[in-house]
């Protein structure tokens, strides 16, 4: 019985360590910023105005 109860423990905690492994890395590779991007002045952008942004 103690077999079956190491070999239980070891996969439970096998598991749950691979769990923390891989939420680990996927957060730390995460792109989580946006890029700054340039604005063209008002006179050259779209029909005179700006593109994104409050009108």
């Amino acid at each position: 019985m103690s077999f079956g109860t190491g070999a239980l423990a070891s996969a439970v905690g096998g598991i749950v360590l691979g769990g923390i492994v891989a939420f680990g890395a996927s957060s730390a590779m995460a792109e989580n910023s946006i890029p700054e991007v340039a604005q063209p002045p008002a006179d050259q952008a779209l029909l005179g105005q700006v593109e994104y942004g409050a009108r």
